[in-house]
């Protein structure tokens, strides 16, 4: 137990590090680029992340599985893996440029490939999984603190000497290169060649990798389009400066759910192991209090200081981000409650439910983009993901006949009801988290 908490405290602090990261690192770029090229640089990564997704297959998932029942089986399947995807990513991203070829001008195309070559060493990135299997998720810390410093620092390097901004390229590549090569590293110097594959095998073990990660592909891509959907809209309907605008407003208004899918983490095996149904609702009752009590505290803070932050960090440039950050946060609490709904019907073995809604969530979240971003622009597109994650979070969730999902919900607007579980969470929940 001991072990599995500092292993989850390591977790955490590589989050907490990669958004503390990603917040000083796009506002670093943004205010040196301004809104044009770095719009470029986000629809950039924008499109090769989407790659990423979609090659991965969701062998995270698969792997960690594998990884954490039979070590050695997982690493072979975890090498094979790596040039299926490899391979997969190679192919997708062709398509990728197609998809960019409208922006390729001598200057964007420098920042496309250096997108298309950062998400490539994302995607083959696999000992990321094994670490956390294998509870070494220092190993990951240690790793990405290097690549973000090594990154930040090249990126202080061209700023001060005020050289061409295509050399900001390179940090983008460096940021992702440098863990995957220290994490790949190591692991090939702990297991060195007692689980190397035979050739032979490749073919087996790709195979069943296809296999399993072709009944999560649906998923998967759907999941990747929805989140994305947005983003694609306004770079289509308002242009790339306003594209690099709401990538600046979805990074700060997101940036902070780690905090309260952290404190879930530690609640969800209780949530799980409850066998009575009318428990498992209050528990369910209770996971959502907590994640609007740290959303709370973290939307007012946006509210306040977010004109202040994006006027210092960014410059004047990029105020138009104030009115959707803002708007963005709720959007952010929405998903996190989502997350808590999609446990609930999971403990039900609602996996084939979550599929359709996927679905149903990624054709709200277009028809809401495509109706609000031309009338409303950046505030449309923050309506757009406000309004898709409120459905998702709520009406969505109540077609699952399994189990009466809306009983989760109905508390919330009975202010004695609410009172009474706001109390009984701290006599009752403190002795279920030491039981």
């Amino acid at each position: 137990m001991k072990d599995k908490l500092k292993n989850s405290l390591w977790m955490i602090a590589e989050k907490l590090i990669a958004v503390l990261g990603l917040i000083f690192v796009t506002s670093y770029v943004a205010k040196y680029v301004g809104p044009t090229t770095f719009g470029i640089i986000s629809l950039s990564m924008l499109v090769f992340q989407f790659v990423q997704t979609i090659a991965q297959m969701g062998s995270d998932v698969i792997l960690l599985k594998r990884i954490s029942q039979k070590r050695y089986s997982g690493i072979r399947l975890m090498i094979s893996t790596f040039f299926l995807v490899l391979v997969l990513y190679a192919l997708l991203s062709l398509v990728g440029f197609l998809v960019m070829q409208e922006e390729l001008s001598s200057d964007a195309l420098v920042f496309i490939g250096a997108a298309a070559f950062a998400c490539l060493f994302s995607a083959i990135d696999l000992v990321n999984v094994y670490n956390e299997a294998m509870l070494h998720a220092r190993r990951n810390v240690i790793a990405n603190l290097i690549g973000l410093v090594i990154s930040l620092t090249v990126r202080y390097f061209i700023s001060y000497f005020t050289l061409d901004p295509k050399y900001l390229a390179i940090p983008i590549v460096l940021a992702t290169l440098i863990p995957f090569v220290l994490k790949t590293g190591w692991f090939l110097l702990a297991e060195q060649q007692r689980s190397i594959p035979a050739i032979r095998q490749f073919k087996k073990y790709s195979r069943y990798m296809v296999a399993s990660g072709f009944s999560l592909i649906l998923s998967v891509i759907a999941v990747a389009l929805y989140t994305r959907v947005n983003q694609v809209s306004v770079s289509y309907f308002l242009g790339v400066k306003e594209a690099g605008i709401f990538s600046v407003a979805l990074t700060l208004s997101t940036a902070w759910v780690f905090l309260p899918s952290a404190l879930l983490a530690s609640f969800y095996p209780s949530f799980f192991a409850e066998r009575d149904p009318e428990q498992a609702i209050v528990k369910a009752q209770k996971l959502h209090l907590l994640v609007i009590g740290v959303s709370a505290g973290v939307i007012f803070s946006i509210w306040l200081l977010s004109g202040w932050f994006i006027r210092a960090f960014y410059g004047a440039a990029w105020l138009d981000a104030i009115a959707p950050t803002v708007l963005l946060s709720f959007g952010a609490m929405c998903a996190v409650l989502s997350s808590v709904m999609d446990r609930f019907i999971i403990k039900y073995n609602g996996y084939r439910y979550l599929v359709k809604k996927t679905f149903a969530v990624l054709l709200i979240c277009l028809a809401s983009s495509l109706l609000l971003v031309p009338h409303f622009g950046l505030t449309g597109a923050a309506i757009s993901v406000v309004l898709t994650e409120f459905l998702s979070f709520t009406l969505l969730n109540y077609f699952f006949s399994a189990q009466p999902v809306m009983r989760v919900h109905l508390i919330f607007i009975n202010p004695r009801k609410l009172w009474l579980l706001f109390n009984n969470i701290k006599t009752s929940d403190s002795k279920e988290s030491l039981s």
